[in-house]
């Protein structure tokens, strides 16, 4: 798999895929290429987040119960963009940060409405006080959304939930 590590100014990536360096490339990101397959360099550096890269998504998640010697309890595992296998904090998620959004904001969680279509958002819609999923989210992430968009993720997803919602115009 291609790995992507984030440190809190840095992004290293190291087994580049093809179809990740295509990706990469319409990105305006200072990427790393560290010549060696070795992440001894990083040992006293704080990793922010951590990705696995690869377009077979059954397979990345296969990996799941293999790393749970090193992740079960400390970091949690999710899935986005129908390629990435992620690697957070346990807590540290969407749902979490739209938690402390309100929080910070002083509003109530149910005037919330949040919007997703992969399994990393799950966390999210499920503590929102209204879930919109995009036609071409997930399975898993349409059972959990309140409504599901004639619109897919490229093309209105929020404009459409702006008629509904705010306008109620459909």
């Amino acid at each position: 798999v291609c790995q992507h590590i984030y440190t809190p100014d840095k992004l290293y990536v190291f087994n580049l895929s093809e179809s990740e360096k295509k990706r990469l490339a319409h990105l305006k990101l200072d990427i790393i290429y560290p010549k060696e397959n070795n992440v001894d360099f990083l040992k006293d550096v704080p990793i922010a987040k951590i990705l696995y890269q690869n377009i077979d998504v059954p397979y990345l998640m296969s990996l799941e119960d293999k790393l749970k010697s090193i992740t079960d309890g400390c970091v949690a595992i999710s899935y986005s963009s129908n390629r990435y296998m992620e690697f957070n904090v346990v807590g540290v998620d969407k749902g979490q940060g739209l938690i402390d959004l309100v929080n910070k904001l002083g509003i109530d969680i149910e005037d919330t409405i949040a919007v997703g279509d992969n399994y990393n958002d799950l966390s999210m819609l499920k503590v929102a006080g209204l879930a919109v999923g995009a036609n071409n989210a997930v399975d898993n992430v349409k059972a959990v959304c309140d409504y599901v968009t004639q619109a897919n993720n490229n093309e209105g997803v929020v404009a459409e939930l702006i008629e509904r919602y705010i306008f109620n115009e459909i």
